[in-house]
């Protein structure tokens, strides 16, 4: 959610860029991917206390995936849901998790690329909806709903603009609501191969828990620029001021440095925005980045490594700091099966607690193992006009 700034302005680029790419093939795939993960999970602090319990859960996770992709239209979704045993009867539950996705974007013409993402969440960690920021709380039932069409409009062979809207929604039980609407507008110009720069002109609404007909307002103006250094190298920089009804002046920052080589993949992340967080009155200032390192050792396996430092400065002037790592370990053998291991750690200073804070620090360390059977089935369908499709007497 911290991130939501970061990827929303790195699609509408990316869109932007997308135009300029050369037309798409002249076929169709569609694909769907049914699975199932089941996993064992040990929590030593299952509520985020200061002095916590600790807890065994076995999980299982049907899921649904699917994707179409034609010459002018993609679309993917996926939905999933959680079922859970815990050696705590309260956290035995059907339905302890639910997440649903779709991203569409439709190309109506060679110049004009439309889009629309949606994402639903509904979970009884609210941490797990909070992973932009990483802020740990307690266990209560809290949802999350975000829904963002965009556009991208090629006007010269290496100038786009682009305009996008965003609305987020979020709830926890005993604790109301959150809600915030972001506009954006920009325009992008491919300098050459390797460099874009940007504008974008970036306005916020954050909605007042207690009252949806006030709230705070923020404008924000950057500058962007996107430079491919090397065949696997990217830098990115997106910053200007931004100024608030709440704070006042404030700097709005994304950097981000990506590698990604067939051996090793990493990527460094920094922000200072703005945004909301389940169970705090917001908005809130984020300033925080990240680091991940992936090694794929074989075809079949790898291990990575994500780390992440968010420091929040909430309406009240208090701060919390979450400092967040995790390993993974993921086998694939071949074929459908998928075994993952992983083990994470949280260090959190400063709580919030149905509204009220706390200085208090917060451990928590969770081992993990799970597998996942995933089948795949797809289809491609050739264009009446491939040459391929005309042969065997395909026609319009």
């Amino acid at each position: 959610m911290g991130t939501m700034n970061r990827a929303a302005v790195t699609t509408i680029f990316a869109a932007a860029g997308a135009l300029c790419a050369a037309g798409a093939a002249a076929q169709s795939h569609i694909e769907a991917v049914p699975s199932v993960t089941v996993g064992s999970i040990y929590d030593d602090n299952l509520f985020a206390q200061q002095q916590g319990d600790a807890g065994h859960m076995l999980t299982v996770r049907p899921g649904l995936g699917t994707a179409i992709d034609t010459p002018r239209l993609n679309l993917t979704s996926l939905f999933t849901f959680d079922s859970q045993h815990s050696n705590h009867a309260d956290l035995t539950m059907i339905d302890a998790r639910r997440h649903g996705d779709a991203n569409m974007k439709y190309r109506s013409t060679d110049m004009t690329t439309l889009g629309l993402m949606a994402q639903y969440d509904r979970t009884e960690t609210p941490g797990e909806i909070n992973l932009g920021t990483g802020i740990l709380s307690d266990r209560r039932q809290a949802q999350r709903w975000e829904v963002s069409p965009n556009f991208a409009h090629r006007f010269l062979p290496h100038t786009a603009i682009t305009g996008a809207y965003d609305y987020t929604a979020e709830s926890l039980v005993d604790n109301g609501t959150g809600r915030m609407q972001v506009v954006r507008a920009g325009i992008s110009q491919i300098a050459n191969a390797r460099s874009t720069y940007s504008g974008l002109l970036q306005e916020r609404h954050f909605a007042d828990p207690t009252d949806a007909t006030i709230g705070s307002d923020s404008l924000a103006m950057l500058g962007g620029w996107d430079h491919q250094f090397s065949p696997a190298g990217r830098v990115s920089l997106y910053a200007g001021p931004r100024i608030s009804s709440y704070r006042g002046l404030q700097p709005e920052i994304n950097a981000g440095l990506t590698h990604d080589t067939p051996r090793f993949k990493a990527g460094l992340e920094y922000n200072h925005t703005e945004t909301i967080v389940l169970g705090i009155r917001g908005p809130v200032v984020l300033n925080g980045g990240g680091a991940r390192f992936t090694f794929p050792f074989r075809r079949t396996t790898e291990i990575s490594s994500h780390s992440a430092v968010n420091a929040i400065d909430t309406l009240d002037g208090h701060r919390l700091t979450n400092y967040r790592q995790t390993f993974i370990a993921s086998w694939t053998p071949g074929g459908m099966y998928t075994f993952n291991a992983s083990y994470g750690i949280d260090y959190q200073q400063g709580n919030v607690r149905r509204g009220i804070y706390t200085s208090t620090d917060v451990w928590r360390h969770i081992f993990g193992v799970s597998v996942t059977v995933a089948p795949r089935y797809s289809r491609s369908i050739k264009e009446p006009d491939d040459p391929a499709a005309r042969a065997k007497g395909v026609s319009k």
